[in-house]
């Protein structure tokens, strides 16, 4: 008897655990435009970037700019292999018209800095850093020449 009711308070156990991974899983839907689409996620993916291109045919490529590598990293190059929140990602679509996808992944609790490299940084802001226009984030960080 003793084993019966510990098997079920396992499985209802297990049950709650199941429910509340799904229920954290908020899918980032986003509008993809024909061309060149910059995106940035607000979600901590769960697939990779050749599971990203695979939402749409008309996905056709994925790049990332990569500062220590001087260049841009991309799926069909086979350079791109991870996707992450708080990236600036370029989405190449031979879509003739907008169209919406959504991306799954688990909401993000917090984004850390990001970390801006001497030279070109292609970057991403998943998250409202705070209530400034792009000039005062220039005054306020000298090291920034532009965005």
């Amino acid at each position: 008897m003793i084993k019966k009711i510990f098997i079920a308070i396992v499985l209802i156990a297990m049950l709650f655990t199941s429910a509340s991974a799904v229920m954290a899983q908020t899918p980032q839907s986003i509008t993809l435009k024909p061309g060149f689409t910059f995106v940035s996620f607000t979600n901590a993916l769960s697939i990779t970037p050749a599971q990203f291109k695979a939402l749409n045919s008309a996905i056709e490529d994925v790049y990332l700019y990569s500062a220590v590598a001087g260049s841009f990293l991309s799926i069909s190059e086979g350079t791109l292999t991870s996707l992450a929140a708080g990236k600036g990602y370029i989405v190449k679509s031979s879509a003739s018209s907008n169209f919406a996808i959504s991306v799954p992944g688990n909401v993000i609790s917090s984004i850390g800095n990001i970390t801006l490299k001497t030279g070109f940084n292609l970057v991403g802001f998943s998250k409202v850093p705070a209530s400034m226009t792009f000039k005062q984030l220039m005054e306020a960080y000298s090291m920034i020449k532009g965005i």
